[in-house]
């Protein structure tokens, strides 16, 4: 059943989970007195900056900030959300998972449908190494394709074999089986007979999709030849939204030690390519463009995001269509950059072609979303006098509105264009430009596709390379063992399997993503250089009467300041061990933990940060009028001698 998890399993299941276990089962520990060091697994080191203190449950990282207990550890390291975090650590615990009452999940709904998709994908994995026809799978992967068996086991690949019911055979052996084949998209009802079906992909090399938790959830089928269509996609199901998903985020999640940013390719075999050459953190839409509902995805697991496309017209049409999509979804500290691609290449033939330090340092001259955008912005005008200028700012302003306001990038892309334009930037700010709007939202694309085939191409212009050099032997294939990917399902306490699926339903059933995380305020910030960068808390002064009235946000900050005044020479991994106070605890390594914090770490005047603060709560707090002389905020008597006794206390702290 669905919903909120309570605080008190999650308390008990850290009480009866052990950190030191928890980091040790996925990276090597060295005992260093009390604690235990370790090369950080969430950034690159040649020397252990992380350290794990087994007495009070946590670990901080000196190198990079990351820091926390045994859920955020799962967290960043398997790269799983909250909640899928806490299954983990539940399982290995030997606990179940309770939940406040609430509606269950579309998984939990249909978790006799997910199964019966988790065992096609067995079938077909099965058939690639026994069916009597699985030498033309295995050349075409090997011999055409130049994939691996070990590449292929990671991916789950399959086979379809020739026949019109082998999958109904093997896993629909009961009607109710064969129903929820059906309403996954595996089996299709004959016209003629109701109630009767065939099997949807035959004769076809098989994709198995998982959904980020490595479920299997849909899949796709490649043809050997030149049949039509090419590449065939599951229909929509209730588990399955193609707009939605990202083919090979599992396996990106899996296989890339350090994922801090994500390639958006355009196809199957670019995502599995890539892999083989060493690049395991490529991904693939299903069929549509790169929409908004991908980007934010995305987001949450990384600060960067490439989006790699053919250099020909449909590539330059597509990142078009990236660029709309992520305008209205950008966050500070976080970069899109777009990736074009020789003329008739892509990446599956490119790797191979220059191999993987070759792509790698195409990757890293990736073009910046704010040069795209002002390419784009210009490449619309075709006047090369002022009419023209004037055009390319009011394209280039239109596009810069769809970011959100509050974020520092619009400002710097305002900045820009009043370089560029000459217009200044305050001018630019009030000019609301009314264009044409372009949805990118996973409910357009479902509506765009609504009146196509369900069996159509999942990509039209995929290129058809057939020959590929490094083929290995097709022995390789002999030793292939089908996987899965070892998720169990429980059933529901009743049969909950719902009724045919209807279009726009999922739509409007599926929960809006949440909004992007906000940026730290201010004084948050402040809290944080201080934590970074403890040695600048001998170089600022926080008067008393500030330290005085200190509550929440506040209080944090002055703790921490007065801490590393009395220890000028500890660290931050000190001030947790020395802390008793476990809300403190947590709204640091909260703190240590967001995503503005690789930004404060890097800050070349941190210190000139916290004086600010402090000189604007100077400000609020009247003192800046004391110090001038004036007096006007002051009304009665009591009033001005607590201010007189605070200034004494500032003139000696001073002195």
């Amino acid at each position: 059943m669905a919903g909120r998890i309570p605080d008190q399993f999650i308390d008990e299941l850290l009480a009866r989970t052990d950190l030191t276990d928890v980091v040790a089962s996925r990276i090597s520990l060295k005992k260093t007195g009390q604690n235990y060091s370790a090369l950080c697994p969430f950034h690159n080191e040649k020397s252990p900056s992380f350290s794990l203190n087994p007495n009070k449950q946590f670990y901080y990282c000196f190198g990079c900030g990351a820091g926390g207990n045994a859920i955020s550890f799962v967290m960043e390291h398997d790269h799983l959300d909250f909640v899928d975090a806490i299954e983990l650590l539940a399982k290995d615990a030997g606990m179940e998972v309770p939940r406040d009452q609430g509606a269950p999940d579309r998984y939990e709904q249909n978790a006799e449908l997910l199964k019966r998709l988790s065992e096609s994908s067995q079938f077909y994995q099965e058939q690639l190494t026994q069916h009597p026809d699985k030498k033309k799978a295995t050349d075409y992967l090997a011999k055409d394709r130049g994939l691996s068996g070990q590449i292929a086991k990671i991916f789950g690949l399959g086979f379809a074999p020739p026949g019109w019911d082998n999958l109904l055979k093997r896993i629909g052996t009961r009607a109710e089986s064969q129903e929820q084949l059906f309403h996954g998209g595996m089996l299709i009802e004959k016209k003629d007979q109701p109630g009767h079906y065939y099997d949807r992909f035959r004769d076809r090399i098989i994709f198995p999709i998982r959904d980020s938790r490595g479920r299997v959830i849909a899949f796709g089928g490649r043809a050997f030849g030149d049949e039509k269509p090419k590449y065939l996609n599951s229909p929509e199901t209730p588990v399955f939204q193609k707009s939605q998903e990202l083919y090979g985020l599992f396996e990106a999640k899996q296989n890339t030690p350090i994922l801090d940013q994500i390639i958006v390719v355009e196809g199957y075999m670019d995502v599995i390519v890539l892999a083989q050459h060493g690049i395991t953190n490529a991904v693939a839409t299903l069929g549509t463009s790169v929409n908004s509902q991908h980007i934010r995805k995305l987001f949450k697991l990384v600060s960067k995001v490439v989006l790699c496309f053919d250099g020909d017209k449909a590539g330059r049409a597509a990142a078009v269509r990236g660029l709309e999509a992520a305008l209205p979804v950008m966050q500070d500290e976080k970069q899109i950059r777009f990736l074009f691609l020789p003329e008739g290449e892509d990446p599956d033939s490119l790797v191979r072609k220059e191999g993987k330090e070759a792509f790698n340092n195409r990757l890293a001259d990736a073009s910046s979303l704010s040069h795209a955008l002002f390419e784009h912005a210009r490449s619309q005008v075709t006047l090369g006098d002022e009419e023209g200028e004037a055009q390319f700012t009011r394209n280039a302003m239109g596009l810069i509105q769809q970011i959100p306001k509050e974020l520092t990038f619009r400002s710097v892309l305002i900045r820009q264009l009043s370089e560029q334009s000459g217009i200044d930037s305050e001018t630019l700010s009030n000019t609301n430009i009314k264009t044409r709007h372009h949805s990118n939202s996973a409910h357009s694309d479902h509506t765009s596709s609504a009146n196509t085939s369900m069996d159509a191409s999942y990509n039209h212009s995929a290129p058809d390379l057939s020959h590929y050099e490094m083929a290995p032997s097709f022995d390789e294939y002999d030793d292939y063992q089908p996987t899965d990917s070892h998720i169990e399902y429980s059933s529901p306490q009743k049969n909950s399997f719902k009724k045919p699926f209807k279009k726009g339903k999922f739509q409007k059933d599926e929960p809006a993503l949440p909004p992007a995380p906000p940026s730290l305020n201010r004084l948050a910030k402040a809290s944080l250089c201080l934590l970074l960068h403890p040695h600048i808390a001998k170089e600022i002064d926080i008067p008393d009467p500030i330290v005085n009235k200190a509550e929440g946000h506040l209080q944090l900050l002055c703790k921490v300041w007065r801490y590393f005044q009395k220890h000028p020479s500890r660290n931050v991994g000190h001030f947790l061990v020395d802390l008793s106070d476990p809300d403190m605890s947590a709204a640091i390594l909260k703190l240590l933990n967001h995503k503005d914090a690789p930004i404060q770490l890097k800050l070349p005047h941190p210190q000139q940060e916290v004086i600010d603060v402090i000189a604007k709560l100077e400000k609020n707090l009247g003192m800046e009028s004391l110090k001038n002389g004036a007096s006007d905020s002051i009304n009665t008597e009591q009033e001005k001698q607590d201010w007189r006794n605070r200034i004494e206390q500032i003139r000696r702290k001073k002195s």
